[in-house]
């Protein structure tokens, strides 16, 4: 669009490809309609959570926290949901109330993906317990999806993918089946990954990807509404008309004569007998009529 001529600011049309611009303070112009911009746009943090870290604003005991890690212009941002202290991975910061209601609440089922290193190996039947579901304290957990990426003598890889967030429940599921936890972390959070972004920072999301976001966790929130919702009963067939067989433009209509109206005729009158006369009576008539 900019080398076509169609991008101008405060009236000037651009042509340098990369100029800076405030859509805040400057006019932007895009096929002569202004770029309309809120005045305060919701922001979404992407942070890479180090272990020992608390998902807090502020914590009594002294420990740090996730916002010693952001500059004060982003001090105002809550974390969406929460990382245990010794787990890393994947967290967002919001000032969005709506995106974090949608992606904590239970219903809308926000999913998750850890990576657990565990001692021991991990049968197929631990497996399938696990995508079936485990009881523990506070009741079973909803299924979920277990892959094993990488098994050893003495430890494995898991990946687990989960729509519930109870506390510390990965570990707890993993314990439950006999396998210990070494480390976790969280590599994606509906469908955000870390993509190579070291722990302790942290990037904003471009405004495409946050749309991204939020249709993925509505998409999730009408399938759920739709699968829940009563459904009524069919209605009955209605009767259909027999189809009417059209004729082809290249075939004309057989053409069929008009009846003709019954015109009642009168009543046919009855000839006169015809009398042969004698020969004399003839030839009288003839001399007379000459």
């Amino acid at each position: 669009m900019i080398a076509a001529g169609r991008v101008a600011v405060n009236g000037h049309v651009i042509t340098e490809q990369g100029l800076k611009a405030d859509p805040l303070n400057d006019r932007i112009v895009v096929d002569g309609h202004p770029l309309r911009v809120s005045e305060k746009p919701d922001v979404v943090l992407l942070f890479h959570k180090p272990r020992l870290v608390m998902t807090t604003r502020d914590d009594p005991g002294g420990r740090r926290t996730v916002m010693d890690f952001l500059p004060r212009k982003w001090q105002n941002l809550h974390p969406v949901g929460r990382l245990d202290f010794d787990t890393s991975g994947v967290l967002l910061l919001t000032d969005d109330g709506e995106l974090t209601h949608l992606l904590t609440h239970p219903s809308h089922g926000a999913e998750k993906v850890y990576e657990a290193r565990v001692r021991g190996q991990v049968s197929p039947e631990t497996v399938e317990r696990l995508e079936r579901g485990v009881r523990l304290d506070d009741g079973p957990t909803a299924p979920c999806r277990v892959k094993v990426l990488a098994q050893r003598e003495k430890n494995a890889l898991v990946q687990l993918t989960l729509r519930e967030g109870r506390n510390r429940q990965v570990r707890r599921m993993l314990e439950a089946v006999g396998h210990a936890v070494n480390s976790l972390r969280r590599v994606s959070f509906a469908g955000v990954e870390l993509e190579g972004l070291p722990a302790g920072e942290y990037r904003v999301l471009l405004g495409g990807e946050v749309k991204a976001l939020r249709k993925r966790v509505e998409g999730k929130v009408k399938k759920i509404s739709n699968a829940t919702r009563p459904r009524s009963r069919p209605k009955p067939p209605k009767h259909r008309a027999e189809p009417k067989v059209e004729t082809k433009a290249t075939e004309a209509p057989e053409k069929r004569p008009a009846p003709r109206p019954k015109i009642s005729s009168p009543p046919a009158r009855r000839a006169a007998p015809r009398v042969e006369r004698p020969a004399l009576a003839t030839r009288i008539e003839k001399k007379w009529k000459s």
